[in-house]
Parts: structure tokens; sequence; C-alpha cells
């Protein structure tokens, strides 16, 4: 199944905050002082941000603060590297989608290494989002 599949087959289960303009997605590129990988841009501009079975993949929603931008600033000033863009926060691991080679690994804030999860980002959703659905119902 793919992600966008899982997406549509759950959609009553989801908050979606909808799509952001290419505009939106520039202004967050600079701020981030990177360009997005496209399934990712893909993401913004089809979803902006999801939540759903108590997972939630951070970008940005309607209003002017993209949850994306303000957590990867945040952890970069606790030594994240630039090429990693923060897609989730669960407590002490920080999930990050590598923006050169698109892989999503773990950030351990205290030993500062990453551990890879997933060869994607779509599949990592997909994944997580799978599971958490399992354990939910």
């Amino acid at each position: 199944m793919s992600l966008v599949t899982f997406i549509e087959e759950n959609t009553a289960d989801l908050i979606i905050t909808g799509g952001v303009s290419e505009e939106r997605i520039r202004e967050m590129e600079t701020e981030l002082a990177l360009c997005f990988r496209q399934e990712y841009r893909e993401f913004l501009a089809q979803y902006g941000m999801l939540l759903g079975f108590g997972v939630m993949i951070l970008g940005c929603g309607k209003g002017a603060e993209a949850s994306v931008v303000t957590e990867t600033k945040r952890f970069r000033e606790m030594g994240l590297s630039d090429q990693y863009i923060v897609i989730r926060d669960v407590d002490e691991w920080i999930y990050c989608l590598n923006n050169n080679d698109g892989t999503v690994s773990s950030w351990d804030r205290g030993s500062r290494k990453h551990l890879p999860v997933s060869p994607d980002f779509d599949s990592y959703v997909l994944d997580e989002l799978t599971e958490a659905k399992e354990d939910w119902d």
C-alpha cells in the first residue's frame, strides 16, 4: 500500500491541515537555507501537516508558523546538522529527513547520533501510521 492510498482510506481518522502554496514552501526553504527534497515538497503541497493515530508529521499548517521550520531551527541550536529537517519529535528522539539522500533517521539529542530508520520519507510515514493505527484499534 502506498502512503497516498493509506491517507485516502483513513481520511476520517486523520487531521490534515491542507496543502501549502509553492510560495510558502520557498519561504520555508529560505528560512532553513536549503531546498526540500521533492517528496517532502509534495507532502507539503498536498497535506501541509498530518496528524493521525497519535503520530504527527511536521510540516506547515494554515497559520503563519511552520512546525518543520521551528523544530528544525530549535534542534540545529542543539547540534543537528544542516542537512537534516525535523519531521517528527517524540520525547528524546527526533526523526529527521536527510535532505541529501532522502533517508530518515532518529537523532538522539544526548549523544547527537543518527540511527537509520527508513530508506525514504514516504516509507517512514506509512510505516509509522500503519503501526500506530494497529495499536489504536
